[in-house]
């Protein structure tokens, strides 16, 4: 049989999703492009060959944001036919990449980004993926020498799931299109990706809730080759971080400055790298406001700009409101701004479109689908977001006060491995926005305990031991809550309204900058984000540099309370738990603790009902009622 391709326009322009799967017959596409169309195609697309005695398929929906024509379209083929790809994101250095590439005598049919990842996987392999600056997931079939090649961004900003299987191996965007499939065959809840999100209110990469698929790791590829056993890949980081990024760089702080300023505008100018208009969500905070401000000096127009706010008789209530602050920014900047007021009945209406669209049950992102579905609704589909501001600069209250004892008590080397539970605690580790994730995410494995945290340092590499505390919080950090939860809630609540979401200060120049800088550059009394400031401050409002960290919350306290356990699909509510799960639905149902439990549960419950199989578990079929 001789390999197809097929494309399929879709109706209306909305974001890329992409399935590979081999076994010994293609599963349905219908259903799997139906599902991966939620994320927002302009087109969509199927290649199936015969391989290894069994059907090789992949399929892919495109948001087009660079090169709009039909010649971006995917599965892309070389002209030889040897190389088929689907790529899901944006490689900023693209056009530097195209220019090494025709200096070596490679023409180009097309201007994607996705042509650039054919030609330069042809001419450099598995060499390709250090030079990439972007984010993305991808999988390539090598026709020649029989072997598909996966990989995924150095930090995780977009997704990868893959099965691996005695009857055959699938890899997706989301879960969601792995269920539209009907893999795995036979779903089963991942019992320590539940604990996880019980304990954290996330799943830990690289777990999900359905055993056996797991999260390919960030920074690495992948390799299978036909004929050998489905479930046999070989898995390899390659991102070699170079050895001067755990010694601190040999700079003033003048020069600090001066070199944040030089990388954040750069990783900005890469950003906006689009065919189509490039927006921004304003925060009244320091992070959104300096990548404005530096988008606005590189637009042809201004930009446009959403913040989220509440209602009035919500503002009434004590209820933090950021929209004053960000209009202040955005009058000063000049952008194209816009409000987006959200009342107690509006968020409670969105929760069950917010399920639909979150691909794990997660406490977090409820914000970002809001603010991104009403931006889609005003016709953007490229979005920058301060993300990344916090993990880099040292932003989120936990950093200062560890710089403070580690100071003040001269802590040395080790120190994460030796913090007792009580002065976690001091340092804010239990914080629900701040540090969710931090130590506890990349731990949770080891289940904690009040007594210590032991082996923590266990998480860190060998050479990240010795540094300072600050550092080290920062590696853990974007190793672990930027991942768990921001990046992964992020892209799934962006990508369901067609929304593509850039992250600058994940630039990876700028990163390993940072991680260069000294620590105590980043921190000073009083000030939050002094070296971002500083660096920032002659283009920006004075009030900005006055406003102490805070993240943004909704009033979900208060308003989830309201909520009663009959919103909830009877079955997930009926079904028999395991002990520790059953006294939380009871607690839940009595209303008797703390608003994380009850929005946990409103999620969890919502989840579920997507899965009935996973509710066949006989693990939870066996529990006592």
């Amino acid at each position: 049989m001789a390999s197809r391709a097929e494309s399929c326009c879709a109706g209306s322009p909305l974001m890329c999703g992409l399935f590979a799967q081999w076994s010994a017959g293609a599963v349905e596409a219908g259903p799997v492009l139906a599902v991966l169309r939620s994320r927002g195609p302009d087109d969509q697309g199927q290649w199936v060959q015969p391989v290894a005695g069994g059907m090789l398929q992949l399929l892919h929906s495109r948001l087009a944001i660079q090169d709009l024509s039909p010649a971006g379209h995917q599965p892309m083929q070389s002209a030889d036919q040897r190389f088929t790809l689907v790529f899901n994101g944006e490689i900023y250095n693209a056009p530097d990449l195209r220019d090494q590439l025709a200096c070596q005598g490679v023409r180009f049919a097309s201007h994607s980004d996705t042509e650039v990842l054919l030609a330069g996987f042809a001419r450099w392999g598995l060499e390709l993926f250090p030079r990439l600056n972007g984010i993305f997931a991808l999988a390539i079939w090598d026709a020649s020498r029989q072997e598909l090649t996966l990989a995924r961004d150095r930090f995780g900003v977009k997704p990868l799931l893959w099965w691996r299987g005695p009857e055959g191996w699938a890899l997706a965007s989301e879960l969601s299109v792995l269920r539209a499939a009907g893999l795995p065959p036979r779903p089963r809840l991942d019992r320590l990706a539940l604990e996880q999100f019980w304990q954290w209110g996330a799943v830990q990469a690289p777990h999900t809730l359905v055993a056996g698929v797991q999260a390919v790791p960030p920074g690495h590829w992948a390799r299978w080759r036909a004929g050998a056993p489905s479930d046999n890949w070989q898995l390899q980081a390659y991102v070699s971080w170079p050895s001067d990024l755990y010694t601190p760089a040999d700079l003033s702080y003048g020069e600090a400055v001066a070199a944040v300023e030089a990388g954040l505008e750069q990783a900005v100018n890469r950003q906006m790298l689009a065919d189509v208009p490039v927006g921004a969500f304003l925060s009244g905070g320091l992070d959104s406001a300096a990548l404005v401000a530096l988008m606005m000096g590189q637009a042809p127009s201004p930009v446009r700009t959403f913040s989220l706010g509440f209602a009035a008789d919500d503002l009434s209530r004590g209820v933090v409101d950021e929209r004053s602050l960000a209009a202040t920014t955005a009058r000063h900047l000049g952008t194209e701004h816009q409000e987006v007021v959200l009342s107690r009945a509006e968020v409670l209406a969105g929760i069950d479109s917010f399920c639909d669209a979150i691909d794990q049950p997660s406490v977090d992102g409820l914000n970002t689908f809001l603010v991104a579905g009403a931006a889609r609704a005003q016709g953007l589909t490229v979005a920058v977001s301060g993300l990344g501001g916090d993990e880099l600069f040292a932003g989120y209250p936990v950093f200062e006060r560890a710089w403070r004892h580690h100071t003040a008590a001269g802590v040395g080397a080790g120190l994460m491995a030796r913090l007792p539970w009580r002065l976690l605690q001091r340092l804010g580790w239990e914080h629900r926005r701040f540090a969710r994730g931090s130590v506890v995410a990349l731990a949770a494995h080891r289940r904690l305990h009040p007594g210590a945290v032991p082996s923590v340092a266990g998480t860190l590499l060998p050479q990240e031991a010795a540094l300072d505390p600050v550092a080290q919080i920062s590696r853990l950090e974007l190793r672990g809550y930027m991942v768990n939860t921001l990046l992964r809630d992020t892209d799934a609540v962006t990508m369901h309204h067609g929304l593509e979401l850039r992250v600058p200060f994940l630039d990876n120049d700028l990163v390993e900058l940072m991680l260069r800088l000294p620590s105590a550059y980043k921190l000073r009394p009083g000030s939050s984000k002094p070296l971002l400031w500083d660096a920032m401050a002659k283009r920006l409002p004075a009030e900005l540099g006055q406003v102490p960290k805070r993240g943004f919350e909704l009033p979900l306290a208060r308003w989830l309370m309201d909520l009663d356990p009959p919103s909830l699909p009877p079955d997930v509510l009926g079904a028999p738990w395991p002990d520790r799960i059953r006294a939380a639905r009871r607690r839940y149902q009595r209303k008797a603790h703390r608003y994380h439990g009850w929005w946990q549960w409103q999620v969890l419950a919502r989840w579920l009902a997507a899965w009935p199989a996973l509710l066949a578990d006989p693990w939870i079929a066996s529990a006592e009622s």
